[in-house]
């Protein structure tokens, strides 16, 4: 543990020693117990370590990257490195982000709640296919405030590019999206759509507002997909639109438990789909850590022993 400490504090000095920049380490842990649906139990570990690196130029403009080192609960291999493939551009309101990145493909699916021990590692398995095939690559971002709504707006200029992109007219894959967020009285709206060059398409919405001391969201969402779009089993058969219905709701109990439901209807072209139900309790102990209790219940249209209930419960700390 010390050798560790003096190596962060021996990387920040050595970043800090340049004329602006300014470097943060953050990290977290989890610990899980997971029953998933096929009633395993098993004990799931999870852990990051994030540099953040930022400065400001004479005029003003901030630039900002991070890299980190990632540890998953669902992955059962070693740390992954990640990050770095980015770089983040803010000036007068504006954010501008240029590198690797993944843009929104089903604007207004809600309805998940649960972390990443029920949700990932609690074995689930849907049929239903929902999303493009590709929605990550190299590109750019844009987001601003435009009166008291935000706007977005990115496009990929390669989808099988990460920290570069070679592009070639005739044959590369891209993506845009644009997305836009406004409230409304006492409600909050969002509205998105997305398009990729192989032709698929979705648009959605969501609201969000208060109700009986929490907070309610409704979505939906609508995705025109392509058959057999990345050439793998667990894609459409045949060429159509799904879509997505979905609501949370998220309460406080007291000033350290919150609890939060999740319902999601999903269908696709095949006729295949699911209904999926969430359950999320948290309670804060203080010094960035909680526990928590989540259940996900799926039933319809799965893979085989893809659909049950899986239960996770554990810890979280947050450095």
């Amino acid at each position: 543990m010390k050798k560790l400490t003096y190596l962060v504090s021996a990387i920040v000095a050595a970043f800090s020693a340049t004329a602006h920049a300014e470097v943060s380490v953050s990290g977290s842990a989890n610990v899980a117990y997971v029953n998933d649906v096929q009633g395993n139990a098993i004990g799931a570990n999870g852990s990051t370590l994030d540099f953040s690196l930022s400065t400001t130029t004479a005029n003003g403009i901030g630039i900002s990257t991070g890299l980190s080192i990632t540890v998953d609960q669902d992955a059962e291999s070693g740390a992954a490195a990640g990050g770095g493939q980015a770089v983040t551009f803010t000036t007068d309101g504006a954010t501008i982000v240029v590198g690797d990145m993944e843009l929104g493909d089903t604007p207004g699916s809600v309805g998940g709640v649960v972390g990443n021990a029920a949700g990932d590692v609690g074995g689930f398995d849907s049929d239903v296919h929902t999303g493009f095939a590709d929605d990550d690559g190299y590109g750019l971002s844009f987001s601003t405030a435009v009166g008291a709504a935000t706007v977005s707006i990115g496009y990929i200029l390669e989808d099988d590019g990460d920290s570069r992109a070679d592009i070639d007219a005739t044959a590369a894959q891209t993506m845009s999206a644009v997305n836009l967020s406004m409230p409304l009285g006492s409600y909050t709206v969002s509205a998105g759509i997305a398009d990729h060059s192989s032709g698929e398409q979705s648009s959605g919405a969501s609201v969000s507002g208060s109700m009986g001391g929490g907070t309610l969201t409704v979505g939906y969402s609508t995705q025109s997909l392509l058959a057999d779009s990345d050439g793998t089993s667990a894609d459409l058969a045949v060429a159509g639109d799904s879509v997505v219905m979905g609501a949370t709701y998220s309460m406080a109990l007291d000033a350290d438990t919150t609890v939060s439901v999740g319902y999601q209807n999903a269908k696709d072209a095949d006729s295949d789909s699911h209904t999926r139900t969430d359950l999320a309790i948290s309670r804060s102990l203080g010094g960035g850590a909680s526990v928590f209790l989540d259940m996900r219940s799926l039933s319809g249209d799965t893979d085989t022993n893809g659909d049950g209930t899986a239960m996770s419960f554990g810890t979280a700390v947050a450095f």
